[in-house]
């Protein structure tokens, strides 16, 4: 076998990604990825140097992508409003399988350190502290957590769900964080 001079990291994550897609978070592996990726195991082993560091990296690029697309559709300086509208309006229309590779990513790093501070960094960047000190701001943090809970039920925790309910749960998200408190 050739071997190539230098590791492209971004197609190894491509192809992680799609070992993921076709059989789950427990298919990676520096030997899985290795024989997928045409490269001996070591070489693997040398960009990641740990599987954890491995699904961590897969984690941090799926939010990047994630926080552009958000952005994009966001003014300059977005309300709390506005970014848990953008939350839910992301989070609906992501694809399914972009959302079950996530999910696979997220449920492999479970009891690991390795998302030590990303998820909170994002969390944080999405919706602040959590702290809500209006009427207006608690349904809006209702509203995020909810949506962070269908998300749990249909994509982590598998609970059947037709794409028809998904879009009618996430419509009623909708009117509810964007109404006004009584």
């Amino acid at each position: 076998m050739v071997r190539p001079r230098t590791i492209d990291r971004e197609r190894l994550l491509d192809i992680a990604e799609d070992l993921i897609s076709d059989a789950g978070a427990a298919a990676i592996s520096f030997g899985g990825l290795a024989e997928a990726a045409g490269l001996p195991k070591s070489s693997v082993q040398s960009i990641f140097h740990t599987r954890e560091a491995m699904i961590e990296a897969l984690l941090e690029r799926w939010l990047r992508k994630e926080k552009s697309l958000f952005e994009r559709g966001l003014p300059a300086a977005p309300s709390l409003r506005e970014r848990v509208l953008g939350h839910i309006d992301i989070t609906v229309n992501e694809p399914a399988e972009t959302r079950s590779r996530l999910a696979a990513v997220l449920a492999a790093l479970v009891g690991s350190d390795a998302t030590d501070g990303v998820m909170a960094r994002w969390y944080a960047s999405r919706i602040g502290d959590f702290s809500a000190h209006t009427p207006q701001a608690r349904r809006l943090r209702i509203a995020f957590l909810a949506v962070e809970g269908m998300f749990f039920m249909r994509d982590i925790a598998g609970f059947p769900m037709s794409d028809p309910l998904w879009q009618e749960i996430f419509e009623d998200l909708r009117a509810f964080a964007d109404a006004q408190a009584a």
